[in-house]
C-alpha cells in the first residue's frame, strides 16, 4: 500500500540523518547536503501529514448488546405482572415497591388503551395514596377516563393536589379544562381557567383551543380568548383554527370562517375534512350555493370526502347529487345512512308545520 512506501521512507529518512557536528570541530559533511535532508525530512513528514487526512475505509462494527440491570428487569417483569394480574390490589401490594412512577405511569396508559376504567381508577387511587405520582399522571388519569370521569371528581382530584407546580402545569390543566368542556359545563371551565391564569398557569394553544371548543353560541367569547392568545405571544395551531371555524359556523358567519380559512392556508396550514366541513357549514348556513359548490370541488381536488355538510345545512337535492357521486366512488355507506336519518327528521319537521 502507497502509506507502506511513505512510512518506509520516513524511516529511511531518519536513520540516514547524520549526527549534529561537535561545536569544538568542524563538520565534515557539505553545507548543502544538510540542507537537502532537512528539505527530504520536512517532504516526507508533509505528505505522511496529507495520507493521515485521508478518510479510512468504512468498517462495519456489529452494535454491542445491551445488557440490563437485575432491577431493571425486576420493573419490567413487574410492570407485565401488574398489567396481566386479575387482582389488581394483590398485585399491587406485592409489587408496588419495585415500581417506579414512571412504571406506574406506563401502567395507567396501558389500562386507558382498553378502556379498563376500574382498573385505571384503582391504580391511581393507590398512586395517589402511596405517593407514587408525578403530573404525568393526573394529566394522563383525567385525559384518558374522559367521559367517564365526573367532572365533579375531576375538579375534586385537581384540587387535592398540593406540588405547586404540578398543579399549575399546562398538561394537568389542559386535562381537566378538556374534562369539564366534554361534558358541557363550559362556564366552570372558563371560570377555572381564569382562576388557573391567577395561580400561575401559562397557557398553551391547546388550552385555548379547549376553551374555545363550546362556544358555540359566543363567538364574541371566543374572539377573545383568540385575541388574547395572540396577545401572549402564541400561535393558533390547526386544532384553534378547526375550532374557530367552527364557531363560525355555528354563529352563522361564514364571512369570518372564510378569513379563518385563508389565514390557515397562509400560515402554512394544511386544512383537513374537519376544516373543510366547518367553512361548508357556514357557505350552507347562509344559503351560499356557489361558494359550498365550489369548495367540494376544492376538497375534491385535495383528494379528499365531502361528508354530510350539505345536509346539515338543509341542502337536501344538493345532498341527493353528492351522494350519488359518492356512490360511485364507493364511499356513501355511512353517508347513505346519515342522509336517510337526516331526510327524516326534514320530512318530519316540515309536517309540523304545515300542521302548525
Amino acid at each position: 500500500m502507497e502509506i507502506s512506501v511513505l512510512g518506509g521512507g520516513f524511516q529511511h529518512v531518519i536513520t540516514r540523518l547524520s549526527p549534529l557536528p561537535s561545536l569544538s570541530a568542524p563538520s565534515s559533511s557539505p553545507p548543502y547536503t544538510t540542507r537537502a535532508k532537512s528539505s527530504q525530512l520536512i517532504s516526507a513528514t508533509s505528505l505522511l501529514h496529507k495520507e493521515s487526512q485521508i478518510e479510512p475505509t468504512h468498517v462495519s462494527v456489529a452494535p454491542r448488546k445491551r445488557y440490563h440491570s437485575v432491577a431493571y428487569k425486576a420493573r419490567q417483569s413487574a410492570i407485565l405482572e401488574v398489567q396481566q394480574s386479575s387482582d389488581l390490589g394483590s398485585a399491587l401490594a406485592r409489587l408496588g415497591d419495585v415500581l417506579k412512577v414512571q412504571d406506574l405511569n406506563a401502567i395507567l396508559r396501558h389500562f386507558g388503551k382498553p378502556c379498563r376504567w376500574q382498573d385505571l381508577s384503582q391504580l391511581f387511587d393507590w398512586m395517589q395514596k402511596h405517593g407514587k405520582i408525578s403530573f404525568s399522571s393526573y394529566s394522563s388519569y383525567i385525559k384518558l377516563m374522559g367521559k367517564n370521569l365526573n367532572p365533579i371528581k375531576a375538579l375534586e382530584i385537581y384540587n387535592s393536589i398540593q406540588d405547586e407546580t404540578v398543579r399549575n402545569n399546562v398538561s394537568v390543566c389542559n386535562s381537566v379544562l378538556s374534562c369539564l368542556v366534554r361534558n358541557g359545563k363550559f362556564e366552570s371551565s372558563l371560570k377555572l381557567f381564569h382562576q388557573m391564569k391567577q395561580d400561575g398557569l401559562r397557557p398553551d394553544a391547546v388550552t385555548y383551543s379547549t376553551c374555545c371548543m363550546k362556544v358555540k353560541h359566543g363567538y364574541s367569547k371566543a374572539l377573545e380568548l383568540v385575541q388574547e392568545l395572540e396577545h401572549s405571544g402564541l400561535h393558533m395551531d390547526t386544532v384553534t383554527f378547526g375550532t374557530l371555524l367552527a364557531v363560525c359556523a355555528s354563529n352563522n358567519r361564514y364571512k369570518e370562517a372564510e378569513n379563518y380559512f385563508n389565514q390557515m392556508k397562509d400560515e402554512g396550514h394544511l386544512p383537513n375534512v374537519f376544516h373543510y366541513s366547518s367553512l361548508l357549514n357556514a357557505y350552507s348556513a347562509d344559503g351560499n350555493y356557489t361558494k359550498a359548490d365550489k369548495l367540494v370541488e376544492d376538497m375534491k381536488s385535495a383528494a379528499l370526502v365531502p361528508n354530510k355538510v350539505y345536509i346539515r345545512g338543509g341542502l337536501f337535492e344538493k345532498s341527493r347529487k353528492l351522494l350519488a357521486e359518492l356512490e360511485d366512488l364507493g364511499y356513501a355507506e355511512d353517508e347513505r345512512m346519515f342522509f336517510r336519518a337526516n331526510w327524516s327528521s326534514f320530512q318530519e319537521s316540515m309536517h309540523s308545520d304545515v300542521s302548525n
